[in-house]
């Protein structure tokens, strides 16, 4: 039966399973002991809930109890603008619930499995566990299509934010090498992802150098040390190109690449980045941020090597051109040179007869007129001796001129003629000059140096001025 039964002044309802006789007892009882208090408690509650309730919220702590047979975990609702949590419950899905849930998440088409920070609906009963005292839900049943429109509906917002900042174009923007040889490649160390890439590189027969930063690719860490990757792999020089790979996996445990700080950072980068995440339906933030992107590890290899396949077929064009263009420049050269050797051979006669001419020319004036030759070059040599002799005395008039007044300025600032005009020179014992009062303390001795002597004095007070 039903009875409302009052403590303090709020009536509470609660059902009575021992009897009425129990229940009479209990009602003119002055206190409870704490297992018939949790009772009534669990009673009341399950009075309140007799049917399976649906609950919406975030996942917590579930990922380190996973493994177990029995899963204890939390659900939170957070503050839509600050993230805080609002309100928690604890929830529990029990060993075979547990097979049916994750049988359940095979069969829809974009399977997922539970993880921490996934929003979901689940279907509970409420539960009073009266010897600790503590609320729970037990979970029954889930709703796979609620947690995928969430994930769908807040990648959709991201994606809509991302292109208004212009992160999608980004990285696109990158020059893309020629040759990609050296490649720094993101990945978990020794995956599947990590083998296949580099067994495809191999088998090109190419000299490609791959610098591999090991780093988680699913899970709560895996945005922040993806991150982190790309930042280590700025920093390594001569790096082509970066590449971030996976395996595949399900539509949750590649939900870390619908990332905004992942994209951010690829944007960022000062290298193109490749994305290869390995997931045949859905196109990550990570691929729409990339400069390139492929389905699979090995695809994106097979770009690569496409790449310097095109490379060496362009080198080879380029190569059979030059030869061409070699080739047609020597057989014009080599005309050329037997033109050149034929007009040299007609014209070194005339050359030759012209200067045999020009030296009987200048044997002859050799031979009658030295003597005028050299009185003319005599007259001239005079001349040169006069104009030089003017400047020079020109430049020594001028330097000394100068002299003079660089002397007058010294004289002017020497430091003794300053103080001649009425100023001293303070020294401290130590022979320091006093610049500044700042250098002096009271009963201090200092010597005053003037132009015809000094004097000894110990300072009484010091007075600063503005």
């Amino acid at each position: 039966m039903r009875v409302l039964f009052p403590i303090g002044t709020v009536p509470f309802l609660f059902s009575v399973h021992s009897g009425p006789i129990a229940g009479i007892q209990k009602m003119v009882e002055d206190f409870f002991t704490v297992s018939s208090l949790n009772n009534l408690i669990k009673d009341v509650i399950q009075a309140g809930f007799p049917r399976m309730v649906w609950v919406c919220g975030e996942i917590q702590q579930f990922n380190r109890n996973r493994t177990k047979r029995h899963v204890f975990f939390e659900l939170v609702e957070k503050d839509s603008a600050s993230q805080d949590i609002k309100a928690r419950i604890g929830l529990v899905i029990f060993a075979g619930k547990k097979v049916y849930i994750e049988k359940k998440f095979k069969e829809v088409d974009q399977a997922f499995n539970l993880k921490d920070d996934i929003e979901v609906k689940f279907a509970c009963r409420v539960d009073f566990y009266a010897p600790h005292g503590a609320v729970r839900l037990i979970v029954e049943d889930i709703d796979p299509a609620y947690t995928l429109g969430k994930l769908a509906q807040e990648k959709q917002r991201l994606i809509i934010v991302l292109k208004k900042q212009g992160v999608f174009e980004q990285n696109k923007k990158r020059e893309l090498p020629l040759a990609p040889l050296n490649i720094g490649l993101i990945t978990a160390y020794d995956s599947a992802a990590y083998n296949d890439f580099i067994s495809e590189l191999d088998r090109s027969g190419y000299s490609f150098k791959v610098r591999v930063r090991n780093t988680l690719m699913q899970g709560k860490n895996s945005e922040k040390d993806v991150c982190q990757a790309l930042c280590v792999l700025e920093g390594i020089k001569n790096l082509d190109l970066i590449v971030i790979t996976r395996g595949g996996g399900s539509l949750a445990e590649l939900s870390c690449f619908d990332s905004k700080l992942i994209a951010q950072a690829i944007a960022k980068s000062r290298l193109p980045v490749f994305s290869g995440i390995g997931h045949e339906i859905n196109l990550t933030i990570t691929d729409m941020a990339a400069h390139t992107y492929a389905k699979t590890p090995t695809a994106i290899a097979q770009f690569l090597i496409e790449k310097i396949d095109l490379f060496l077929q362009k080198m080879d064009t380029y190569q059979n051109g030059l030869l061409e263009n070699i080739k047609t420049m020597f057989q014009g050269r080599r005309a050329s040179l037997q033109q050149d050797a034929w007009q040299l051979y007609n014209q070194t006669g005339g050359y030759l007869k012209e200067h045999k001419n020009r030296l009987m020319f200048f044997g002859e004036c050799v031979r009658h007129k030295p003597l005028a030759r050299m009185q003319q070059g005599l007259r001239d040599l005079l001349v040169k001796r006069q104009a030089i002799r003017k400047e020079v005395k020109h430049f020594f008039s001028q330097s000394h001129h100068k002299l003079r007044s660089f002397e007058k300025i010294v004289d002017f600032v020497h430091p003794r003629n300053t103080i001649k005009r009425g100023f001293c020179v303070v020294q401290n014992q130590k022979g320091e000059y006093i610049k500044s009062i700042q250098q002096l303390k009271e009963n201090e001795r200092v010597i005053n140096r003037f132009f015809d002597g000094c004097s000894h004095n110990i300072v009484e007070k010091i007075v600063k001025e503005d």
